[in-house]
């Protein structure tokens, strides 16, 4: 059966100050009238039912995910410490695997954005169907419009079959972030997509990867399911596994035996506020305002207002987000620095505003 896993354990550093510690960027309303968490588990809710959804969060927001998606405590993990997206895996595999020995897993993670979501749903659905026939890993790729340098690369191989409408390919090899004339090749060459992060595989499949690469996180994933173990001593055996990625851990060792299925669905990672401004609706001078904003002779703004005016005067390509305690004023060309003004309000003593 179809069975999924939400990655919501991130702390979204970049969408600070509106994502805090007490409320990381999965679960904020960037747009709409739903978190991305929800707009996430919405996308997937035709092919996965609510009972075969599986989230894992940090251990403090486990309540909030059990309010907020309607779904039992049962199903939702809470991480004691961040140990990346192999363990998670593996972990929600293990737990899994007790209830269905044939299920197949997507992974996914919480917080991207999907314009397309019928697209993405056959082709997800396609996903599934290819590694429940094959055993072997799917990974969704992204068809990219642009030489993008933030993103991940998958290298694709030939053609091996088609499915659902969707051609599958094989995947030779995963590529790191790349500059940008290496980047400008691999889009024009058409052999290259964007890395996504999103996986589907056989539950099984994936405990008998890790049972190879990975077989002290194993031992000790297995051990905290067997014993349904918690509190303390869960957060000292999760300590002691290995923080690694899903594409080192388990999918650089497959090299050459992973799938992959080119999407266009309107695909984003949501990775800053500059980026959110480029999905949402613009004035005619290009600006995204959110709340009560007055702008004269202002373009290519980003503003998002608390509970007071913001007023702007000539002011172009800022970010501007007020969360009442705090004011951000930021070029949208250093937003990726966001993460290092938080680390300096760390080191000033101002960690309630983180």
């Amino acid at each position: 059966m179809n069975w999924a896993l939400i990655m919501a354990g991130g702390s979204g550093t970049r969408f600070w100050p509106a994502s805090r510690k007490a409320l990381p960027k999965q679960f904020l309303k960037l747009w709409g009238g739903k978190t991305l968490i929800e707009e996430t588990c919405s996308r997937i809710r035709a092919l996965v039912p609510k009972q075969r959804l599986e989230v894992f969060v940090q251990a403090d927001k486990v309540a909030w995910v059990a309010k907020h998606l309607k779904v039992s405590r049962n199903q939702i993990v809470g991480e004691p410490l961040g140990r990346n997206t192999a363990p998670c895996a593996i972990w929600a595999a293990l737990r899994i695997l007790k209830k269905d020995p044939d299920a197949v897993l997507a992974i996914l993670p919480a917080d991207h954005f999907i314009g397309k979501p019928k697209q993405f749903q056959s082709a997800l659905n396609a996903a599934y169907v290819v590694a429940s026939k094959t055993g072997q890993p799917v990974t969704l790729g992204i068809q990219p419009d642009s030489p993008h340098t933030g993103y991940g690369y998958l290298e694709m191989q030939k053609r091996l079959l088609t499915q659902n409408g969707f051609a599958v390919y094989g995947l030779k090899r995963f590529h790191e972030k790349p500059d940008a004339k290496k980047a400008a090749a691999y889009v024009k060459s058409k052999k290259f997509l964007w890395n996504a992060g999103i996986f589907i595989w056989k539950a099984s499949e994936l405990v008998k990867c890790a049972e190879n690469y990975l077989p002290e996180t194993v031992k000790i994933l297995r051990q905290i399911v067997e014993q349904n173990i918690q509190g303390k001593k869960l957060e000292s055996l999760f300590s002691r596994v290995q923080s690694i990625s899903i594409d080192y851990g388990l999918m650089e060792p497959l090299r050459g035996k992973i799938l992959t299925i080119p999407v266009a669905v309107d695909w984003n990672d949501v990775g800053s506020w500059s980026t959110l401004a480029k999905l949402l609706a613009m004035d005619k001078l290009e600006n995204v305002f959110q709340g009560d904003v007055v702008a004269l002779r202002s373009r290519r703004n980003f503003v998002r207002a608390f509970d007071r005016p913001i007023a702007m005067v000539g002011v172009e390509n800022m970010v501007v987000v007020d969360t009442g305690d705090v004011l951000l004023v930021c070029p949208k060309s250093e937003t990726e620095s966001i993460r290092d003004v938080v680390g300096e309000f760390q080191k000033r003593g101002l960690g309630k505003h983180l």
